[in-house]
């Protein structure tokens, strides 16, 4: 097989990678793809520094399948988290193990703080079952589950907008503010803890809407 062959096939295989969404199956085509590359360099007397950067490609694809893979099946989630995870679609799977490492869970027997207007929170709560009392300018609302709070004060390093009580026997997840920042450096997760924000900033406009037209 001549190299202007094998180089033209190397070159298709890559393409074929950058069209598949998994993330574990396209590297493991573009580490083909490499691998055809790194083949047709020993056909012939190809440029030694293009060789390296072929082989330097097939070994940090390798070693990203390894990562993903051990973060996919090393630990199985708890029932808890699979149930979380389908109420999360925004992150992958490696990505949600990840946003599970820094957190805590909680079951509250009994009435619990989060958050206080204008004073700055240190730790960001998402209510996995149970709910919520909102204060802000002599208003008190009430609110479910599968929500984010203190998430304004999180993303945009403002004091809390509003003062929140979890109810009793709500189940909470916590992050701590620094950890987490540090963990969303990673471009993939915050792409996903973006998304989530939206989401989260979505439901409640609607809900407020919803209130607002029940009220009149």
């Amino acid at each position: 097989m001549s190299q202007f062959l094998v180089f033209n096939v190397g070159a298709a295989v890559f393409l074929v990678g950058f069209l598949i969404r998994d993330v574990i199956l396209s590297r493991a085509v573009f580490a083909v793809g490499a691998a055809v590359f790194v083949y047709g360099f020993a056909l012939g007397n190809g440029n030694f520094f293009a060789l390296l950067w072929a082989v330097a490609i097939l070994l940090v694809n390798m070693a990203v399948i390894w990562a993903n893979l051990r973060d996919r099946f090393t630990t199985p989630l708890t029932p808890e988290e699979q149930a979380l995870k389908k109420e999360m679609p925004q992150f992958s799977e490696g990505d949600f193990r990840r946003l599970m490492q820094p957190c805590s869970w909680q079951t509250l027997d009994a009435p619990l703080q989060l958050t206080e207007q204008g004073k700055p929170s240190k730790t960001l709560y998402y209510i996995v079952s149970g709910g919520a009392t909102v204060s802000k300018s002599d208003k008190e609302i009430d609110v479910g589950d599968n929500i984010l709070i203190g998430e304004i004060s999180f993303s945009q390093d403002v004091p809390a907008t509003a003062t929140v009580h979890a109810h009793e026997g709500s189940v909470l997840i916590s992050w701590p503010r620094k950890k987490l920042k540090r963990l969303l450096k990673r471009k993939s997760l915050k792409a996903g803890f973006d998304a989530l924000l939206s989401n989260d900033l979505a439901e409640k406009l609607a809900n407020d809407e919803a209130r607002s037209a029940s009220d009149g």
